[in-house]
């Protein structure tokens, strides 16, 4: 990978372009890397059709691995997401509960929960989305609504 840095009295702020010809989930992972957004003010970059879109965590209704690639749903769509979801879970704060091995939801975007088949939760979510919750989460998620 080639590195060029600029120098010039005119730029008040630094600001970083990225020429590639695909987007990578490694090209997702610098750009993340490289930007102090998610860190800072609680926003994800996400990856939709070769475009980078940068995702505030409210707008984050469902967290979800498929195949090993780590997808953030929002009403304006399903963004790749160059992070593992623990790690999501760790800038995503207090409003997310992990659900699954492979899911975490918001909270705030829960709207009712249904029981299952052998203990197993069926979570409604406002979006229409639905998500189970396994057994081993269903302790923390009922700690979680005070029941």
């Amino acid at each position: 990978m080639r590195v060029e840095i600029n120098v010039s009295e005119d730029i008040k702020e630094p600001y970083v372009v990225i020429h590639t010809g695909e987007v990578t989930p490694e090209i997702s992972e610098l750009a993340q890397e490289i930007s102090g957004f998610q860190h800072s003010s609680g926003m994800i970059l996400g990856t939709l059709d070769e475009r980078i879109v940068i995702l505030k965590q409210e707008e984050i209704i469902l967290v979800r691995v498929e195949n090993d690639k780590v997808f953030a749903v929002t009403p304006k769509g399903t963004f790749q997401v160059g992070k593992r979801l623990y790690e999501l879970l760790d800038m995503l704060g207090n409003n997310f509960i992990q659900v699954s091995k492979s899911a975490a939801i918001n909270l705030k975007c829960l709207e009712s929960v249904e029981p299952s088949f052998s203990g197993v939760m069926l979570l409604h979510l406002k979006n229409g989305e639905k998500e189970y919750i396994s057994r081993k989460f269903v302790p923390q998620l009922k700690k979680r609504l005070g029941l």
